[in-house]
């Protein structure tokens, strides 16, 4: 209904881009040449003609440029957002090779299919919790937008903002669109329904408290600093 995030997104902040005059008519070019050259099925035969190689290097190098501007262009007191911003990519690229992995293994079919009560407790007997892989797997652009923004509030003790981030996170877990997933014979799948991360939504609910209770203090600590500079401005 509202697009795909992940078509543009490695190329619309590239600098190199932007040095070079590119401005909101690239993405219209860009989506008009994507559109033509899917359509017309003409991207089966870029692929055989040029090695996945070459292509992938290309984009492992616009990550990095992406990567390093998100750091170069945000205030240095807000690099630890562009970190916890990061932690949710990184935990599902984690969670798909864990997955390649056990397919590669044999596991993930009919006869052999993925089972949980077995997989989990010999993960978490190596200290890996696999499960919060596969959590954070699930609605990762949503826990990587909304935790930065988090920590962005906390840090700049804007604790009220960040509550209502915190709330929003809440009502996403609920309803499944984040951290939420059920097992498949091969996979680990969102599981949208009522309810369907209760813990998460519960958690981010008492964060939410916390915070308003942050902002409540501060708020108090101010009125009250102000008011004894005005009594003693007074005396």
């Amino acid at each position: 209904m509202f697009g795909s995030c992940f078509p543009t997104t490695i190329y619309i902040g590239h600098p190199g881009w932007k040095a070079m005059g590119a401005r909101v008519g690239y993405s219209w070019l860009n989506a008009l040449v994507m559109s033509l050259l899917c359509l017309s099925g003409t991207v089966g035969l870029l692929s055989f003609l040029i090695p996945i190689d070459s292509g992938m290097a290309i984009v492992l190098w616009i990550g990095i440029v992406i990567v390093v501007q998100s750091f170069t262009s945000t205030p240095m007191r807000h690099a630890p957002a562009v970190v916890m911003g990061i932690l949710p990519g990184i935990a599902g690229w984690g969670a798909l090779v864990t997955k390649n992995a056990l397919r590669a293994g044999g596991l993930g079919n009919p006869q052999m299919p993925f089972n949980p009560e077995s997989l989990i407790p010999n993960f978490e007997a190596s200290d890996t919790y696999i499960t919060g892989a596969f959590a954070l797997e699930q609605g990762l652009i949503f826990s990587a937008m909304i935790l930065s923004a988090m920590t962005v509030h906390i840090i700049d003790k804007q604790f009220g903002k960040a509550a209502l981030w915190a709330l929003s996170a809440s009502v996403l877990s609920w309803v499944g669109l984040l951290h939420s997933f059920k097992w498949t014979i091969a996979d680990t799948v969102l599981d949208l329904g009522w309810g369907k991360s209760q813990s998460f939504a519960v958690s981010y609910l008492l964060l939410a408290l916390l915070l308003f209770y942050a902002q409540w203090n501060r708020s108090h600590s101010e009125e009250k600093s102000n008011n004894e500079i005005l009594g003693k401005e007074s005396n």
